[in-house]
């Protein structure tokens, strides 16, 4: 009979333990319900009067923003769309309660619509239409009146971005809070910034988050008005530009020089430039669709427009070599001075090689030709019908010969056969003397195209100098004027 009572026992302690906190709960459930009974339905709370016994009681709000993460910055429509976390403290004088008289509790949640709430607005809001952040949230209630209010909010709002120095810039962004329609002598709001949760999207780096309090007065009459200006500040990282707009830029820029390289003979000069030329117009474009319409210049868009006007003047310069490379036999020979200082001094500091038209050998056989042509000119004494061939000539004498065969003596042979060599050797030196100026005019026509040949060739080394010291220029003043602004310098610019 004993162990059935010992089991009935068990059975029952058991119970007993399982419902304990059960039981607990329902009661704390119900003090919970009757606290809030108390509150709100006894004592006739009312969600829209200033919950303070003394009219002249200022309210206190105490405001904690942490600055999660920068959703989007759109720098043509100059907004900053941020996912924020904000909580709001105030103590409320009406909903005050002692612990021991409801079991204990000592902190209800409440909705937001059913307790008073200070109107803090985003006075630079950016949205479509200005939404009610705080209401439709959770409050949590203590037992002193301290209300809290926390949740988070994705807000966005204008801020002044200043491109100068995209994409190296360093942007100041503010979020102004304060209370619409309570003044000063009403509602005061102070104000904490915290970036410790801040989680980057890849494109900015928060580099602080700071508070400043201030207070506004109306003008008549004048009532003063609080509000707490955060200021986001924040650094781009500019690796992605780097590596999308700034290195194909100087890898063109690059290009350009292999244009001066390139003989001229190909006839691709020109054409290379300006495919580089359309290549940068291209990249400055995309600058210019997602940059403000402001007369602020980016610093790539600086550097752009200086690549652009070099090659500019790359393409001009190539159109200038190769007038000097394609001059016409019509041409005049290279002066004096050109001569002496562009193909003498110049090329040697260039090391350009001077090449002669014709060898050392080649002159002095031509020498000696000219020697012999003058001495045979000199032997020849008389001149007949300079105007006949020297075949036509061979052809005559022969019939001459024939015809005089029988009449002629010997001795009036030997004359006629030494006139009629002297003739015909005083012929054939005036058709020679023709073909040496003919060839000798060639190789001058040659002699002066070569000469300006190498004077484009000089003067094309000497714009490739020019530019590649434009170019290294232009890219040192831009690095060198940009300079990287401070925190204070960035929150000036953006006030």
């Amino acid at each position: 009979m004993e162990l059935p009572y010992l089991i009935v026992w068990s059975l029952a302690i058991q119970l007993v333990v399982l419902l304990l906190p059960q039981l607990a709960g329902a009661r704390l459930l119900s003090e919970t319900h009757r606290l809030i009974n108390d509150l709100f339905e006894e004592n006739g709370y009312n969600p829209y009067v200033r919950p303070v016994y003394n009219h002249t009681t200022i309210i206190d709000v105490q405001m904690l923003l942490f600055v999660a993460q920068v959703l989007e910055m759109d720098e043509r429509r100059q907004t900053l769309t941020t996912n924020l976390w904000i909580t709001f403290e105030w103590y409320d004088e009406f909903l005050r309660w002692d612990p021991e008289d409801y079991g204990g509790v000592e902190s209800i949640k409440v909705k937001s619509d059913e307790v008073w709430m200070p109107d803090i607005t985003l006075y630079n809001w950016a949205g479509d239409n200005y939404h009610a952040y705080m209401s439709k949230q959770i409050n949590v209630v203590y037992k002193d009146g301290k209300i809290n209010w926390a949740a988070p909010v994705i807000i966005k709002s204008h801020c002044t971005i200043d491109v100068t120095s995209f994409p190296f810039d360093m942007q100041a962004c503010e979020l102004k809070f304060g209370p619409w329609q309570y003044s000063g002598k009403e509602v005061t709001l102070h104000g904490e910034g915290d970036a410790t949760v801040f989680n980057s999207d890849g494109e900015w780096d928060m580099e602080g988050l700071t508070a400043l309090l201030k207070k506004n007065f109306t003008l008549m009459p004048p009532i003063p008005y609080t509000h707490v200006l955060f200021t986001v500040h924040l650094r781009r990282l500019s690796m992605y530009y780097v590596f999308n707009l700034v290195m194909p830029c100087v890898l063109i820029s690059g290009i350009t020089v292999l244009g001066f390289v390139l003989p001229s003979d190909s006839g691709e000069k020109v054409s290379l430039g300006i495919t580089v030329l359309l290549s940068l117009t291209v990249f400055l474009l995309l600058i210019a669709e997602s940059m403000p319409p402001s007369s602020d210049v980016p610093v790539i868009g600086q550097y752009y427009a200086g690549t652009m006007l070099l090659v500019s003047i790359s393409i001009m310069l190539t159109v200038i070599v190769l007038n000097l490379h394609h001059r016409g036999p019509q041409c005049k020979p290279v002066p004096q001075w050109v001569r002496r200082y562009v193909l003498g001094s110049v090329a040697k500091v260039l090391r350009v090689p001077r090449h002669n038209t014709l060898s050392k050998r080649s002159r002095m056989l031509l020498k000696m030709h000219r020697e012999e042509a003058e001495s045979l000119m000199e032997m020849a004494q008389s001149h007949i019908n300079p105007n006949e061939s020297p075949i036509m000539a061979i052809n005559n004498m022969s019939r001459n010969a024939v015809r005089n065969n029988k009449s002629s003596s010997d001795q009036e042979k030997t004359r006629c056969c030494g006139h009629i060599q002297a003739d015909l050797m005083r012929r054939m030196l005036d058709h020679l003397r023709y073909l040496r100026e003919h060839f000798e005019g060639i190789d001058n026509s040659e002699k002066v195209r070569n000469e300006w040949k190498m004077v484009a060739q000089v003067v094309d080394r000497i714009f490739l100098i020019l530019y590649v010291m434009g170019s290294v220029s232009t890219l040192l003043i831009i690095v060198l004027g940009m300079k990287q602004p401070t925190k204070e310098e960035a929150a000036t610019a953006g006030h």
